[in-house]
């Protein structure tokens, strides 16, 4: 499978240096993303913080927190999530910090790419190799 950033505005920004990540009104949202049920692998680089800061993904139907990384420290955060069938729409959200270039992608692509082990629902199974003897035929 190939991977695909399926954020909308992957180079956007979310600057909320202030707020306690404690208070939900505190966050600030981005651009919301649709997706289908399944489970994803969701980053960003955090480029500044304060003293108290969180990155969140949420999902808008249910207004449910689907992955959150606490006390962020600069650099990029990854995140898993599993979104259930009735919430389809997201978004990221960041409290005492700014968060750019962020990466939304299916899990099994993810995986795959970090060198993640054999997905059992692959079609093809890799194949056993005999190994070869030194000195190679007699």
């Amino acid at each position: 499978m190939r991977r695909t950033n399926l954020h909308t505005k992957p180079t956007e920004t979310i600057d909320a240096l202030d707020g306690d990540p404690g208070n939900w009104k505190d966050f600030k949202s981005g651009s919301s993303m649709s997706l289908q049920p399944g489970q994803y692998v969701a980053s960003c680089n955090v480029t500044e913080r304060s003293s108290k800061n969180a990155i969140q993904y949420w999902g808008e139907i249910h207004h449910v927190q689907l992955g959150t990384v606490q006390n962020v420290a600069i650099g990029v955060k990854v995140m898993r999530f599993d979104l259930q069938p009735r919430a389809d729409t997201g978004h990221f959200s960041a409290c005492g910090c700014r968060a750019t270039d962020f990466i939304v992608e299916r899990a099994n692509t993810y995986d795959i790419a970090v060198g993640g082990g054999f997905q059992a629902s692959s079609p093809r199974r890799p194949r056993r190799t005999s190994p070869v003897k030194a000195g190679g035929r007699r």
